[in-house]
């Protein structure tokens, strides 16, 4: 006697000695991946547009991918590792947990309903035909920038979020995102800057701002702490690094002094790549620098060849619609746009596009000013005069009569702006609090804007020979924008969250990636390679775009620190941040690359 299916087990075990589609992993390195185009071709002409396999765990939802091209609707459905600290009591091989759900297909739609360990419910409605999806199960399937799916929808509150997970190995990376940011960070061929386009005027920090990650394991228990099976190697590939057609640098910690050896190769490099037609770019935090200081910094101090980058850029036919006539009549500020990017410059590209008239600026120097005339919002009131130097009306005491006066200056406010303030006081924490706490209560809630989120910022070292010896050679570090705006959002309650516009925030990319007629960079991120020091900026900005990455420990990164990193990782030592902020390659600086 012989069990039901006989046969079809026979030939799913390979008993005939052929690969077989039932045993056939669908993902690479543990992450889904669309079927290949001869497979696609098949099922097509076979009139099959969904499938649905089992026998490949990836969290606690089924999932999706969908295929532009065709239609195909390919869903995993495999539940079974859902939560590796499940009770084994009644069931020592319990490693699902209370999670479930269900895929059904009626008709023309393919449902998925169930629950996740916690309880939340979850589920979608999904048709062959896209155009048929609502709102908010349309994202379903899609794949994000950094190789994120949408998984599903989250129900059960009015606030509706989408779950989004990355796979990594035997790792899966999840968290619940706004549909707005589901919407911003799209790949381009699943519907970004098209019908799910949003409006920048319509952001808000609650769901513009980075969720908090869980790395779920899909490993048996008894394997979570054992040696991993392979390990992930970050020497230097110069063909992959090569084939790229953009290049974003960090500017603090990859260029070095130019007067050095090191320095010196370091420029040469740059050049080089300049040279062969690729397109460099230049991106700082720093809030204090507009582009056309910026430029001049990188082109007069360092001897980098930006013009001829920009020159490039204007007359390769992927940037066939970047020519100079986009830009501003001044040649030094059309030139910077293509090629140099601060924080200034997207907050002020921001302000515009959310179509915000008179911000209150917090800030240091003359960068954000220059910014915002460049983008035509010039009724703004500033902590600074318009050559940068320090009003001195902020630099008072925090008292009653104080803040009423400067706030009877300028009674209508939309925005509060936060760059980095080297002359900072309490008097000006104080007004921008006022200003967010009375829009809240006269029912009109302004947004505060930060230039980034670094809470702290490091303004050099010690000299080796201080004279307290045992603070020699030690960073100096003061406070960050990040301080400076948490300290304006704790004043007033409930506390408020700040936009944040600096790298590696969405806003940033989404400046990079828009098109030049919307004032972006038209970065096209697919052949892009981040270079940078920082692996929680810059690492960070790459993994959420999916470009390669380049970590220089020339500058806050040290060698200790990364390998650090390394071991706490392979450890799986929890850290929800640590696998957005690995690099693809790790060098000592840019001068030991051959460009």
């Amino acid at each position: 006697l012989t069990r039901g299916a006989h046969e079809l087990i026979l030939y799913g075990t390979g008993y005939y000695g052929k690969r077989t589609v039932i045993y056939f992993n669908p993902f690479v390195d543990g992450n889904p991946v669309q079927r290949s185009a001869s497979v696609r071709t098949w099922l097509e002409d076979s009139r099959i547009n969904r499938l649905v396999t089992g026998h490949q765990p990836h969290g606690q939802s089924p999932t999706v991918v969908r295929h532009p091209s065709t239609g195909l609707l390919v869903v995993t459905a495999d539940t079974s590792r859902s939560n590796a600290n499940a009770s084994k009591v009644q069931n020592p091989a319990n490693n699902r947990g209370e999670a479930i759900s269900v895929v059904r297909i009626i008709g023309d739609c393919l449902f998925i309903q169930g629950e996740k360990n916690d309880g939340r419910p979850h589920g979608c409605c999904l048709h062959v035909d896209p155009n048929k999806d609502i709102m908010p199960d349309a994202l379903v399937g899609r794949q994000l920038t950094d190789n994120s799916w949408v998984k599903t929808v989250m129900r059960g509150s009015e606030d509706m979020k989408v779950t989004i997970a990355r796979g990594k190995g035997f790792n899966v990376e999840v968290s619940d995102i706004s549909i707005q940011q589901a919407c911003l960070r799209l790949k381009s061929e699943y519907g970004w800057g098209g019908a799910f386009a949003i409006q920048l005027q319509d952001i808000t920090a609650d769901k513009i701002n980075p969720a908090e990650l869980t790395v779920e394991a899909c490993l048996p228990e008894e394997e979570i702490l054992s040696p991993r099976k392979y390990q992930r190697s970050h020497s230097f590939k110069q063909k992959m690094f090569d084939e790229a057609e953009t290049y974003l640098f960090s500017y603090n910690g990859v260029m070095l002094d130019p007067d050095t050896e090191q320095g010196k190769r370091i420029v040469e490099n740059v050049n080089k790549m300049i040279e062969k037609g690729k397109r460099v770019i230049f991106i700082s935090n720093d809030s204090t620098l507009s582009r056309k200081s910026f430029f001049k910094k990188i082109t007069t101090k360092f001897g980098v060849q930006l013009h001829q980058s920009v020159e490039a850029a204007c007359k390769r036919p992927s940037g066939s619609k970047r020519s100079l006539s986009n830009y501003h009549s001044s040649s030094s500020v059309c030139l910077s746009q293509d090629s140099v990017v601060t924080s200034a410059f997207t907050c002020a590209w921001f302000l515009k596009s959310a179509g915000i008239k008179k911000p209150f600026v917090v800030g240091y120097g003359n960068g954000f000013i220059d910014e915002f005339e460049m983008e035509g919002i010039e009724d703004y009131f500033a902590t600074v005069e318009k050559d940068g130097t320090q009003k001195p009306e902020f630099m008072q005491p925090a008292t009653r009569e104080n803040i009423l006066e400067i706030v009877k200056k300028a009674p209508d406010i939309d925005a509060i702006v936060v760059g980095w303030d080297q002359q900072l006081t309490a008097l000006t924490i104080a007004v921008a609090a006022q200003y967010l706490r009375w829009s809240i209560e006269l029912g009109k809630p302004i947004p505060i804007i930060a230039c980034s989120e670094d809470l702290s910022s490091i303004l050099g070292k010690a000299p080796e020979d201080f004279e307290i010896s045992e603070f020699a050679g030690r960073k100096v570090r003061t406070l960050g924008i990040g301080s400076i705006s948490n300290a304006i959002c704790n004043t007033v309650r409930p506390p408020r969250q700040a936009i944040n516009v600096g790298k590696p925030s969405q806003l940033f990319i989404e400046h990079l990636r828009r098109p030049v007629e919307e004032g972006g960079l038209e970065v096209d991120f697919t052949k892009a390679v981040m270079i940078g020091d920082n692996m929680n900026t810059d690492m960070e900005l790459a993994n959420r775009t999916g470009m390669k990455s380049l970590l220089v420990l020339s500058g806050v990164t040290s060698a200790e620190d990364f390998d650090r990193a390394v071991r706490m990782n392979r450890l799986m030592i929890p850290d929800p941040k640590a696998p957005r902020s690995f690099p693809t390659w790790v060098v000592d600086s840019f001068a030991s690359v051959e460009t």
